[in-house]
Parts: C-alpha cells; sequence; structure tokens
C-alpha cells in the first residue's frame, strides 16, 4: 500500500522551513488556535505541526469537510451506473415530495446539489425533526435548480440520501471499501439523522492524519498505490468551477469564497482548491506547487487561517532553502509546541459552593467543579486534568480564577474567569465556539 514517507527536515521536500516559521509567527500572533497541520510536497510529508495538547492521530470534528466525502460517494455511485449526474432527486426519493411539487422543484438534479444549485429555499437549511428529507422538500424552491449559487447543508444531506437510496449503505460503509479502506483511513464514524443516513454536509470525524491521504489522493488525480482509486471523471469535474458562487457579482480570482464552486469544493486564490468546514478544518490542494495542506483546528475566522497557510506554507515552496541553524530553530519549535494552561499564584478562594440558576461552581481546596446543567467539569489547581476527549486547568493569578476547558476531538473551548466577593462569584465565560456571557453567581 502506498504510504507517505516522512523527510527528515522540510528542505528535502521542497519546503523551507523558515515558510513553516513564519508560518507559527503568524498564528501567534493573530491568536489562531490550529490543532494539527500537516504540510505535504512531491508525495512526502514535509512537516507535521501538532499544537499540544492536540495531535494529528485523533479523529475531529470535520464539519462542512464532510461534505467533499459525500461528493466523492456520489462520484462512485455514478462511476457504478447507480446514478448519472442530470438524474432528478424526484427519481430517487419520490416519496419524500410534496403534493403538487412545483416545476422548479421536480427539476433538481444530483447534479444541482453538488453544485449548492439546488434553488431551495434559505429555510430549507434549518429543519428538524424525524423526516428531514421531507422538510426540505416542504421549504420549496426560490430560484431555478442550476442558476444560482445558496450555500445549503442540507442539499449536501439529500445527496447522501440519493447515495443510500440506490447503494443500500449509508455513505460511510459505501466508503469504506472504495475510498477509506484503500487509502488506510479506517472506519471513520459519520453521525447519522434520526433515519440513519448520514448528514452528509457534516458529521464526519477525522483526523489530521486521515485527511492527508484524502488530499494526496486528489492531487494524484485519484490514483493511489498505482491503482485508480477516486473515479477520475467526478475528480475532473468536482474540483473545477462549476457555478459562480457571487452569482454575479464576481467571480473574484483572489477571494477564498468568490473563485467558483465546483462538487463541494471550493474554488481558492493562487488556482488551489479546498474543502474545508467551520472553524478552519481543511484540505487545500495546490497543482502547481504539487503541494497538499490540511489541517483541523478551533479557529471562528476562517478567511485569517486562509490567509496565514496561503501567505506562508504555500508561499514556503517559493523560498530558498533556510539556514542551519534556522532548521534546527523550527525543529525545536515543533517539538515544544503548546497552548499554554492558567498559570497558579498558590492562593486558593474560600471553599465556597455558588449558584445561578443552572450553574453551580463548587470550590475546594484543590479543585474546581463548574456544572453548566448539560455538562459538569472539573479543574484541579494548577495542574491538568486529563481524560479521553476533554482536558482542564484552573489557577488563581492576581485575585482572578481563570478556568480552561480544551475539547481534544473538535474546536471548542470553555475560557472562564471568576472573581469572588464576600457573598457572590462574577464568573464570564467564553471560549470557541461559545457566545461570551456574565453571571453573577450567589454564594451559598
Amino acid at each position: 500500500m502506498q504510504m507517505l514517507p516522512y523527510v527528515s527536515r522540510p528542505e528535502d521536500a521542497g519546503i523551507s522551513s523558515r515558510g513553516i516559521l513564519n508560518y507559527l509567527d503568524a498564528v501567534k500572533e493573530a491568536g489562531l488556535e490550529h490543532h494539527a497541520v500537516w504540510v505535504l510536497r512531491h508525495g512526502q510529508v514535509a512537516a507535521k505541526i501538532n499544537f499540544a495538547p492536540y495531535d494529528d492521530h485523533t479523529p475531529h470534528m470535520l464539519f462542512s469537510l464532510s461534505k467533499s466525502f459525500c461528493s466523492a460517494a456520489a462520484g462512485f455511485a455514478v462511476q457504478e451506473g447507480l446514478l448519472q449526474w442530470d438524474t432528478k432527486l424526484i427519481d430517487v426519493l419520490p416519496e419524500k415530495f410534496p403534493e403538487n411539487p412545483s416545476e422548479w422543484l421536480r427539476a433538481i438534479t444530483l447534479h444541482d446539489l453538488l453544485i449548492m444549485g439546488s434553488g431551495l429555499k434559505p429555510e430549507s437549511d434549518n429543519v428538524d425533526g424525524e423526516d428531514w428529507a421531507k422538510a426540505v422538500l416542504a421549504c420549496g424552491c426560490d430560484h431555478q435548480p442550476g442558476t444560482h449559487f445558496h450555500y445549503n447543508s442540507h442539499g449536501t444531506y439529500l445527496i447522501s440520501c440519493m447515495v443510500q437510496k440506490v447503494t443500500g449503505m449509508t455513505c460511510r460503509d459505501y466508503l469504506v471499501p472504495r475510498l477509506f479502506e484503500p487509502l488506510g483511513m479506517g472506519i471513520p464514524k459519520w453521525d447519522c439523522c434520526p433515519a440513519g443516513v448520514n448528514v452528509g454536509g457534516w458529521g464526519l470525524w477525522l483526523s489530521c492524519e486521515q485527511i492527508a491521504p484524502f488530499g494526496q489522493c486528489l492531487l494524484q488525480k485519484g490514483m493511489w498505490d498505482g491503482k485508480q482509486v477516486l473515479p477520475r471523471e467526478w475528480l475532473d469535474r468536482a474540483t473545477i468551477s462549476q457555478i459562480d458562487n457571487t452569482n454575479g457579482e464576481g467571480p473574484w480570482p483572489e477571494n477564498s469564497w468568490g473563485a467558483g464552486y465546483g462538487y463541494q469544493f471550493w474554488r481558492c486564490p493562487g488556482d488551489r482548491y479546498r474543502g474545508d468546514g467551520m472553524f478552519a478544518q481543511f484540505c487545500i490542494v495546490d497543482e502547481k506547487r504539487d503541494m497538499v495542506v490540511c489541517c483541523v483546528s478551533g479557529v471562528p475566522d476562517i478567511g485569517k487561517a486562509l490567509d496565514c497557510i496561503y501567505n506562508h506554507l504555500f508561499a514556503a515552496a517559493d523560498m530558498d532553502a533556510a539556514s542551519k541553524a534556522e532548521q534546527a530553530a523550527l525543529q525545536a519549535r515543533l517539538e515544544a509546541l503548546a497552548y499554554p494552561w492558567p498559570t497558579h499564584d498558590g492562593t486558593v478562594p474560600i471553599p465556597s459552593v455558588y449558584r445561578h440558576e443552572g450553574v453551580t461552581l463548587t470550590v475546594e481546596a484543590e479543585d474546581v467543579t463548574l456544572d453548566l446543567t448539560d455538562e459538569q467539569f472539573t479543574f484541579p489547581m494548577g495542574k491538568v486534568r486529563h481524560s479521553e476527549s476533554i482536558q482542564s486547568s484552573c489557577g488563581m493569578q492576581d485575585g482572578t480564577l481563570r478556568l480552561l476547558v480544551r475539547y481534544l476531538q473538535g474546536p471548542f473551548t470553555i475560557d472562564a474567569a471568576c472573581t469572588f466577593t464576600a457573598d457572590a462569584a462574577e464568573l464570564t465565560l467564553r471560549g470557541i465556539g461559545q457566545e461570551e456571557h456574565t453571571l453573577t453567581l450567589r454564594r451559598e
């Protein structure tokens, strides 16, 4: 089986260590929390960048990067004659359509769904209940299919429904022998709707280490270990611009959201393409430089994350080799990369219990417990508590108690600060994926 070989230094794959150092400086200055990043060039792993406590082998929430894999499942179904690009949704899922569907609704094809051009109304991307497909289609269309770009994750869900209907398998199970196992990716988790259909547009969990061979296989035009693994016709259609995603205002080739959209892939500045997900989950392919950059992250501002990658990691392929001193500096820095935990000055608040509605803060001599109704966290003072999917710590500094939770399989953090008076605690909750708010908890 083809494996991705590692080089001892980035220069051996034509990547400058100085460029990677520039990237590390840039993300630190911008306050961006990438969790794990792989840089591939010429089929080799030029750099593995892990920011502790995160790593590159723990499955991570991919959010909309899942869409690119759902698209691949549709590509296999077309290759095997089970679907066609112009197959109408109503011909595969007639039981999900409302009575007397409109002409536009009846016209939606697999191609339209893949290019985010279904014409479905925006409210169709905000449905729930027991039958998502019926709920989506009940919303109807506000544009003729194929004529208007509108990003719609439930449209991708309908692709997953189509694949499952014609294959008798979920997208995940269908991809296992066709993609995941041939690329050595194992059998990943993919969340399902109440009806047991992979949600398609999100919900896939993969590590950076698992994303990397997918990106390299894309770069190799679907070839892996001397065999055509990904369908070539699908790949050629998926990675070019199939629709103007500015709806007539562009295109904007130097804008990451205005350079065109393919089959669940975005066209990028620099003639690249990418699959991406919320909080900066990326698989970016640069054919000109023979490069792939993939990462899992906790970055709310995807644009800033992309700029750092474009301006430093891809640019590292255009730079001269770094000096021996810079190469050594990079290796030392990579070995020490870690996000900080709260510092602790040794002081401890008076042990007490504080409450506000569903929130309880329990302060003890050596640890603190925070109960947020649906989750409970324990924070050791000045130490890190390890569990399978969460790490937590707290510390007192200058009269403020800081509590930090990191979810190791996703972007989210809870970063709380608490100050105390004689009879109350003022708790400010913030973090990645959290809406900041302040509560006054009363001491019991």
